[in-house]
C-alpha cells in the first residue's frame, strides 16, 4: 500500500445511533499535546484584536476569582467553558471530553466496555414503535441470559423509555449489579434477568455459511485490531476455496480512518480508495497496491452502517470490487483528529472531509447501495443476508 505523505493519522468519530449509542463508540487516534489555563490578574484588553477574547477571558476568571461572593467550583466552571467551546461549533462531531469521557472513548475503540453486550436502535426513526436489538455480543451477559438478536425490547426494570439516550442510561450499572430486559420475541413477552459486566468483543468476527460455501465476515467497527482480524479472516477463505465473501458493516459507526482503507486495499486493485481535504484545501491520497483478493465479495450496508465504514463501501462499490446490497448508509463524510491534554482531557475536531471519486459528496448524502433491501421491522428474517448471498451465487 502506498505511503500517504503525511505524519498526522486521521481517524473518523462514530457517532452511535440505536446502540448503537450503548457501543457508541466514536473510534479516535489520540494525538498528544501540552495544555495549560493562564491565569492573570485583571488587565485592559490588549490592543491586538486577536488575542482580545483570550484577554477577555481571562479578566473574567480573575473577576469572579477576586470578587465573587460565594463558594464555586472552579474546575466545573472551566470545563463548561471548554464545552461551550465547542459546542458553539454547531458541529455534532467536534467535542470537548474529560479524562472520564475520553477513557471510555478508549474502551469503545478496543470493544471493550461495561454493561450487558447488547447493540439496538431506535426503530421509530423507521415508522415503528420500540427498539430492536441488532447484535449480541457472544459470551457477553445477555447472550448469556439467553436474549437474541432480533428481540424487541419492551421495558427494563419494569420502565418504559421514550428516547434511546433514557434506555442507554438504564442499561448502564456496575458489573455484578442485575438489569430485569422485557422483550417481544414472536409475539410473547419474556423478562431475562442479566448480570451486567465486562463486555469485550473483537472488531471483527468471521464464519463459513457451509450450507452455501461462502465465507461471512462481520466488521462491527474499525479499531486497532480490525485489519489484523480481517487479513486472517480472508487469507482463511481465500484457503478454503470458498465460492465468495460477504461482509457486513451494517451497524458499523466507524472508527479508525487508516484502518478502512487497509480493509479495503486488501480487496481493491491498485487504485484510488480516498482521498481528504483540509481547511487550507490541502489534498491527501489514500491508494491501493496491487495485492487483492479473487474472491467476489458482497458488502451489507445500512443506515447505520458510517463514516469509516461508508468509505470501505463506496470504495469497493466505485471500483467494481463487490456488490453493495442493503440501505441508504448513515452519511458521515467527515475526519475529526483528537488532541489529548496533560490533565487527561482531550478535543475531538472536525478537520477534514473524504471523498471516495471526483467530488461525489458522503457527508449528509451517504451511499446508495447497487441492490436495495430492507429487512422486516420486527422478526429475526434477513432479507439483506440473503440477497447478498444471490449476488454471489447469481
Amino acid at each position: 500500500m502506498k505511503n500517504k505523505g503525511s505524519t498526522t493519522i486521521l481517524v473518523i468519530t462514530v457517532m452511535l445511533f440505536a446502540v448503537a449509542l450503548t457501543m457508541a463508540c466514536l473510534a479516535l487516534f489520540i494525538k498528544m499535546s501540552g495544555y495549560e489555563i493562564t491565569k492573570k490578574e485583571a488587565a485592559p484588553p490588549v490592543a491586538e484584536e486577536e488575542d482580545y477574547a483570550l484577554s477577555k477571558i481571562e479578566e473574567i476568571d480573575s473577576l469572579i476569582s477576586q470578587s465573587y461572593l460565594k463558594e464555586y467550583d472552579r474546575e466545573f466552571q472551566m470545563e463548561g467553558v471548554y464545552r461551550s467551546m465547542l459546542d458553539s461549533l454547531d458541529d455534532p462531531y467536534s467535542r470537548y471530553m474529560n479524562a472520564e469521557e475520553l477513557k471510555q472513548l478508549q474502551q469503545g475503540l478496543n470493544n471493550t466496555f461495561t454493561g450487558t453486550g447488547i447493540v439496538f436502535i431506535d426503530r421509530d426513526e423507521d415508522g415503528e414503535d420500540g427498539y430492536m436489538i441488532t447484535e449480541v455480543i457472544q459470551g457477553g451477559p445477555a447472550s448469556v441470559a439467553g436474549i437474541l438478536e432480533g428481540d424487541l425490547i419492551l421495558s427494563v426494570d419494569g420502565k418504559t423509555y421514550d428516547t434511546s439516550e433514557e434506555l442507554i442510561e438504564a442499561l448502564k450499572g456496575n458489573p455484578g449489579s442485575k438489569v430485569d430486559i422485557t422483550i417481544l420475541r414472536d409475539e410473547e413477552e419474556m423478562t431475562f434477568s442479566v448480570i451486567r459486566g465486562d463486555v469485550t468483543g473483537a472488531s471483527v468476527d468471521s464464519r463459513t455459511l457451509s450450507e452455501e460455501n461462502l465465507g461471512y465476515i462481520k466488521i462491527r467497527s474499525f479499531g486497532t485490531d480490525t485489519y489484523g482480524l480481517f487479513e486472517t479472516a480472508i487469507s482463511g477463505f481465500e484457503k478454503g476455496n470458498v465460492d465468495g465473501v460477504i461482509i457486513d458493516l451494517r451497524d458499523n459507526p466507524g472508527g479508525l480512518f487508516d484502518e478502512g482503507v487497509k480493509v479495503a486495499d486488501r480487496i481493491l486493485p491498485e487504485s484510488l480508495v480516498a482521498y481528504t481535504v483540509n481547511k487550507a484545501g490541502e489534498r491527501e491520497n489514500y491508494n491501493s497496491d496491487s495485492i487483492k483478493t479473487n474472491l467476489k465479495i458482497a458488502v451489507l450496508v445500512n443506515e447505520n452502517t458510517a463514516s469509516t465504514a461508508e468509505m470501505v463501501a463506496l470504495s469497493i462499490k466505485n471500483a467494481d470490487a463487490g456488490v453493495l446490497v442493503g440501505t441508504t448508509t448513515y452519511g458521515k463524510g467527515l475526519i475529526q483528529e483528537t488532541h489529548v491534554y496533560d490533565d487527561g482531557s482531550a478535543v475531538n475536531l472536525t478537520t477534514n472531509e473524504f471523498f471516495c471519486d471526483g467530488d461525489t459528496k458522503i457527508d449528509g448524502v451517504g451511499v446508495t447501495p447497487d441492490k436495495t433491501v430492507s429487512n422486516p421491522a420486527s422478526g429475526h428474517e434477513d432479507l439483506q443476508l440473503e440477497e447478498a448471498i444471490k449476488a454471489i451465487k447469481g
